[in-house]
C-alpha cells in the first residue's frame, strides 16, 4: 500500500513538472491588425501621396475556445517596419525602427511618403509591408494596396451660348475629391470676364456650371463668329498640381435679328447683369460615365 502511494506521489510530481515546463516553453505571438489608407485616396500618375499604416495589438483577450489565458504579458515590442517600393510606386520615406511596445488594444500609426510613376496606367498596385514584432522577432508580412485613377476633370458646353456669354459644365469623374479647381479661358481678340473662374473643391461625381462674359478686345469692333474658344482647368489631387486637356469649342454669337425683340433684349439684359457678378452655380451631383 505504501509503495502504491509513493507511485501516485511520483506521478503527481511528474505531472506538475511537465505542466510547468510546458508553460515555460509557451511562446506568445501577437495578433496584429494592420490597416492602411492614402491621401489622396486615388493617385494620378506622377502624384506624391502620404500612406498611413495603422498597427493594432488585438490581444486584449487571447486563448483557445472559451478558456482565456489570464496574467499574460500581452504587450509586445515592435522592432522594425519595412515598406518595399516597386518600379511603379516609389517609397520616399525611411523605414521605422525601435518603435516600442504596443499594449492590448493599443495602436501605432506610421506615415510613409510615396510617389507614383508618371507612366502608370489605371489600377491597383501592391506594396510589401513587413513588421518585425514580438520578443521572438516574428516577421509579419502584408500587402498594401495603392489605387491609381488616371481620370482628369472634364469640360463641356452647358447650353447654347447667348450673345456675349458662354456657359460650361465642369465635372469630376474621379473616385476622390480634388481641390483648388479653376478654369481659364483664352481666345485671340476676345476679353473674358472673369479672366479665371475659381471653383475650389469638387467631390467625386460632382458637376459645376460656370459662365464667362465675352467682349471684343477692340471696343470699336463687335464680336462676330464663328471663332475658336479654348478652356483649360487646373486642380490639385492631394498636394500635386494637374492640368486637364484643353477643351476647344466654336463660338458663333446669335445674329442681331434673332436678338432684337423686346423680350430677347430684356432677357439679354438680365443675363449680362447676372454675368457681371461672375456667378457660380453648383448643380446636383450627377452620375458621370467613364468612356
Amino acid at each position: 500500500m505504501r509503495a502504491a502511494g509513493n507511485i501516485c506521489i511520483i506521478i503527481l510530481i511528474v505531472h506538475l513538472l511537465t505542466s510547468i515546463l510546458a508553460s515555460a516553453s509557451y511562446v506568445y505571438h501577437m495578433p496584429v491588425n494592420i490597416r492602411s489608407s492614402s491621401s489622396p485616396e486615388a493617385l494620378m500618375p506622377g502624384d506624391t501621396a502620404v500612406l498611413t499604416i495603422e498597427m493594432e495589438n488585438g490581444a486584449a483577450r487571447y486563448g483557445a475556445g472559451n478558456e482565456y489565458v489570464q496574467g499574460l504579458i500581452l504587450s509586445t515590442p515592435v522592432n522594425k517596419t519595412v515598406l518595399r517600393g516597386t518600379s511603379d510606386i516609389e517609397v520616399l520615406s525611411s523605414d521605422y525602427s525601435d518603435i516600442g511596445l504596443i499594449g492590448p488594444a493599443d495602436r501605432v500609426i506610421l506615415y510613409y511618403r510615396i510617389k507614383a510613376n508618371k507612366n502608370l496606367s489605371e489600377g491597383t498596385y501592391l506594396l510589401d509591408f513587413v513588421v518585425e514584432a514580438g520578443y521572438d522577432q516574428l516577421m509579419i508580412s502584408r500587402k498594401v494596396p495603392i489605387y491609381v485613377d488616371t481620370s482628369a476633370l472634364r469640360l463641356s458646353r452647358a447650353e447654347i451660348p447667348g450673345r456675349g456669354s458662354i456657359s460650361l459644365d465642369i465635372a469630376n469623374p474621379r473616385a476622390n475629391a480634388v481641390s483648388a479647381v479653376s478654369v481659364t479661358p483664352f481666345a485671340e481678340g476676345v476679353v473674358f470676364s472673369p479672366e479665371e473662374n475659381y471653383i475650389g473643391s469638387m467631390d467625386p461625381d460632382e458637376v459645376f456650371t460656370i459662365s464667362f462674359a465675352l467682349s471684343s478686345e477692340n471696343p470699336a469692333i463687335d464680336l462676330k463668329g464663328p471663332m475658336n474658344l479654348s478652356f483649360s482647368s487646373r486642380f490639385k489631387n492631394g498636394e500635386t498640381w494637374h492640368e486637364s486637356e484643353t477643351y476647344n469649342m466654336l463660338y458663333a454669337p446669335p445674329s442681331e435679328a434673332s436678338s432684337g425683340s423686346p423680350l430677347s433684349l430684356m432677357a439679354g439684359g438680365a443675363l449680362v447683369l447676372a454675368l457681371a457678378v461672375a456667378y457660380l452655380h453648383r448643380k446636383k451631383k450627377l452620375p458621370i460615365w467613364k468612356s
